[in-house]
């Protein structure tokens, strides 16, 4: 695993950096990561472009042996972009359009945001793509992590085209979705509001496959951005390129399994001090796209980093970027005083020397180390969480779930466990754990029948597959209930509630072919789903 770090040289003296640039270096760093808010310092105005800054930071660093891992500065369009195009900025959940000054202050709907970000990117790709400091790409950063959803005018008009491109047919919406219901049926996709809070004295709430459908438009937006950047750089230059993802405990409202489609490695911001939620988030990473992952963000402050390195390695990180090497003395992260390598002043802080140990003492195999394979996987599914999220009568905190009951039981250091984002993903697994799977997906049905036909164990849990991917309940029984479980009848529904007041954790349990299907509880604790892991171990 090699080590990285967060640098700012448009807000640190040029004076300082050859000094910096030496302390990377003494402490085994080899790469620093730059330039991901520095629009306005790169076009300060309209079609005007100041590279020599950049230029200079990059030639500096490469004199120190360091390379650049260059990032898009997209996450904050400058003053002179949103003061001229409003559409641009986009509306909270309240109606209030987000002001100039944060950062994701940006509407993906927005046709002049997305013209001027991939000029920036252009010009960034043209000047910089065959650099050979320059060995990898980030695009953006952390998308979705402030401006989760848009609720403004321009975002309702890209919904409702990205509605009329789904259905074809106002009549097909009204079908699927049920309007009937409350007499909402629509005439036009012009008149489909956004999901946005009823205020009202009683309570009252947004259809919950119209909340669905927009989360799944929200993501996508995202998604389509970051590939549109992809394909603007790939013109340009040959190394890898990533984004880098945030964790899903402040939001899981993007689907990594399309963010990462098409991407050469997988990145991730981490700032935990929990084992196994950095296990976690390093299974997800690395099973994403069956490789090494990248770090892009660490946080420095942990007392136990060197062990968080190490497991990271175990763990299949081939680049860890430490955030940040320098304390912000201004702006609003100036707080995070002990998420820095070095102080305010320049002086290293304890996580600088803990870094430096760790490097003096690792094994500089170029080969990540990979932890052994357990056979189990865990599924997740983010359209689940989105459901599950919208639930007014329901509501179940998914990823809290899935990550500290259903994975948890199954974590030990010295093995990996993978999560599985899509359907092809289960394959060649010896047990697959899923979780709160309310949606139903035909793709997936069938490789769960052939995963439990071909000698694999699936555990359920008890809610599966109760909706449609429109959020409407099945009026159907799945093919998987009747073919592996042997049900005919509703149980799979009209059962449950009676079902999960059982004291026993397992409801329901069946061999097909050469493997078996287990249905539990849906609230199994942690203790009880490691029970049935061990028992499948010892079987």
């Amino acid at each position: 695993m090699k080590l990285a770090t967060a640098y700012y040289p448009d807000y640190h003296p040029r004076s300082e950096w050859a000094r910096d640039y030496r302390l990377m270096r003494e402490a085994g760093i080899e790469c620093i990561r730059i330039a991901e808010f520095a629009w306005a310092k790169m076009e300060p105005e309209d079609g005007v472009y100041d590279w020599g800054w950049l230029d200079d930071s990059i030639r500096e660093a490469e004199a120190h042996g360091l390379s650049v891992m260059l990032c898009t500065p997209t996450a904050t369009p400058p003053i002179w972009l949103t003061e001229r195009y409003p559409d641009i900025l986009p509306v909270g959940r309240s109606g209030r359009t987000i002001a100039h000054g944060a950062r994701q202050q940006r509407c993906y709907s927005s046709d002049h945001y997305k013209k001027y970000s991939l000029r920036i990117v252009e010009e960034m790709g043209k000047r910089y793509g065959g650099d050979p400091a320059v060995i990898g790409w980030q695009i953006d950063n952390e998308f979705g992590g402030e401006t989760k959803y848009d609720y403004g005018d321009t975002s309702r008009k890209g919904f409702q085209a990205y509605l009329e491109a789904e259905f074809g047919e106002i009549g097909a919406l009204n079908e699927r979705w049920g309007t009937a219901f409350w007499s909402q049926t629509y005439q036009r996709f012009d008149q489909i509001p956004l999901p946005a809070p009823i205020d009202c004295d009683v309570m009252m709430w947004p259809h919950p496959s119209l909340e669905l459908a927009f989360r799944r438009f929200s993501s996508k937006v995202m998604t389509d951005f970051h590939r549109s950047q992809m394909e603007t750089l790939r013109k340009y230059t040959s190394a890898p390129i990533t984004t880098n993802a945030f964790m899903f405990n402040w939001g899981d409202n993007v689907d990594w399994s399309k963010l990462f489609d098409g991407t050469d490695v997988v990145g991730i911001d981490i700032y935990s001090s929990d084992e196994e939620e950095i296990a976690f988030y390093a299974d997800a990473c690395r099973s994403l796209l069956d490789r090494p992952f990248w770090v892009m963000e660490y946080g420095t402050g942990s007392a136990a980093l060197p062990a968080e390195m190490d497991l990271m390695r175990a763990r299949g990180c081939e680049w860890f970027s430490l955030f940040k090497f320098r304390v912000f003395p201004w702006g609003q992260e100036q707080e995070r005083a002990q998420g820095a390598l070095l102080a305010v002043t320049g002086d290293p802080r304890p996580g600088y020397e803990a870094v430096k140990r760790w490097a003096g003492n690792r094994d500089f195999s170029p080969h990540p180390q990979q932890a052994v394979s357990s056979g189990v996987g865990v599924y997740y599914d983010f359209e689940c969480a989105w459901a599950y999220q919208i639930s007014k009568a329901d509501p179940v905190d998914y990823f809290s779930y899935v990550h500290r009951t259903v994975y948890s039981s199954a974590y030990d250091r010295e093995s990996a466990v993978k999560v599985a984002f899509e359907p092809g993903a289960i394959a060649g697994l010896r047990t697959l754990l899923l979780p709160l799977q309310l949606l139903h997906d035909d793709v997936l049905e069938q490789a769960l029948i052939e995963f439990v036909k071909t000698g694999g164990h699936l555990i359920a849990t008890s809610d599966l597959f109760r909706r449609n991917r429109d959020n409407v309940y099945l009026s159907r029984v799945p093919v998987i209930f009747r073919e592996v479980l042997g049900w005919t009848d509703s149980r799979f529904i009209d059962d449950v509630p009676e079902l999960e007041s059982s004291p026993h954790p397992v409801l329901a349990e069946r061999a097909c072919g050469q493997g078996r299907m287990t249905i539990v509880r849906r609230d199994l604790d942690k203790e009880g789903w490691a029970a049935l892991r061990k028992a499948d171990v010892k079987a």
